[in-house]
């Protein structure tokens, strides 16, 4: 069985060797996703045998294991995660899981489904849910024709406003980071309660939470990830910046490394007048041109959560790839004791103790 846990700050290390060695450059598998939604998606952990597994108990395509990451040939992993849905009682579904990786889910199980049977695997593709991986270097410069209409935005901000400056993120300036999110927003429409919110696990915090709208919990939880993600800064390994304007922060991003040379960027907020002057444009060049100099080779912008207007910005810029995920659900029956080494997903003859037959 997978001994499964809440990730700590502690795990870092651990889980980004193991994202690297499988080269998987996919945002969910960031460990400052993996930390600061944990709560969101009920995110659970594993660090076994060189590789990282997840859970997410959340809903729809946050919802199953994720694809084991690390290095070697993940068979033996994904059998461990087959044991470990037998004995937990966990259906077996796998979410967001890539096209390479799919593959692979494919083959692992592909004789459960011979002889005519019903295919073993349910794909679910969901668009939503497709990360958008940039040159970082086309970011930061710009160039060419199909990036004219950025160059103009850009132009048009440094037309508008000649006092701006972008500093780096760092304690100093984390409280302007916080208001700039407070502003984007409206942070304050949530009561006098939202900060404790952020701080509160008891059954009272519960009880509340359970009162607020899906609009409210949608802002309060990326408001409570910021908050986070700023108090544990360098144990994330973010980096970010501030763009001020007349001495007063208008713009705010954030990101960290998902491996080596691929960045993730969490967080992205432009307010007030310079969100449709170009102020997302030139927060976007900016940083980009920070990370290049960091040795960025890819950003990835992440999802756009089936929100048409963010799906036609990321577009905008170009993506050098779109990795589309997919929620995987099997039709295996599990009833089969998982110390039965006979029993196995490629094994069509084992016979359940109780119920629940294999496809023939």
């Amino acid at each position: 069985m997978i001994n499964f846990k809440t990730p700590e700050l502690s795990d870092r290390a651990s889980a980004t060797k193991a994202v690297a060695d499988s080269g998987y450059t996919g945002s969910d598998a960031s460990f400052a996703n993996i930390f600061l939604l944990r709560q969101k998606y009920g995110t659970q952990i594993a660090l076994q045998d060189g590789f990282l597994f997840r859970y997410y108990n959340g809903q729809g395509s946050r919802r199953g294991y994720a694809f084991p990451l690390g290095s070697g040939e993940p068979q033996a992993a994904l059998a461990l995660i087959v044991d470990d849905a037998r004995e937990s009682g966990r259906p077996l579904e796998f979410c967001l899981v890539d096209e390479p990786r799919a593959q692979i889910l494919r083959e692992y199980f592909k004789t459960a489904g011979a002889n005519g049977a019903e295919p073993p695997l349910h794909f679910e593709e969901n668009r939503g849910d497709s990360d958008y991986i940039y040159s970082a270097e086309s970011l930061a410069t710009l160039a060419g024709n199909h990036y004219k209409k950025k160059r103009n935005h850009v132009s048009r901000f440094n037309r508008t406003y000649s006092d701006y400056e972008i500093r780096p993120l760092t304690p100093e300036n984390f409280a302007d980071a916080l208001a700039v999110e407070k502003n984007w927003l409206n942070i304050e429409t949530l009561g006098e309660y939202s900060d404790t919110d952020c701080e509160c696990t008891c059954e009272c915090r519960e009880a509340a939470w359970a009162e607020r709208s899906e609009d409210e919990k949608s802002r309060l939880s990326e408001y409570c990830a910021i908050r986070e993600a700023l108090e544990h800064f360098d144990a994330l390994g973010m980096k970010g910046a501030v763009l001020y304007i007349g001495g007063i922060p208008a713009c705010m991003t954030m990101a960290s490394e998902i491996l080596p040379g691929v960045w993730d960027i969490h967080f992205e907020k432009v307010i007030d007048e310079y969100a449709v002057n170009g102020g997302y444009a030139i927060i976007n060049k900016l940083f980009a041109e920070r990370l290049v100099a960091a040795g960025a080779k890819f950003i990835n912008r992440e999802e756009d959560i089936n929100i048409e207007g963010l799906r036609k910005a990321k577009l905008s810029y170009y993506p050098q790839t779109i990795l589309n995920k997919t929620h995987v659900t099997s039709h295996l029956g599990l009833n089969c004791h998982p110390r039965d080494l006979n029993c196995h997903p490629r094994d069509l003859h084992c016979h359940p103790r109780e119920g629940g037959d294999l496809p023939d």
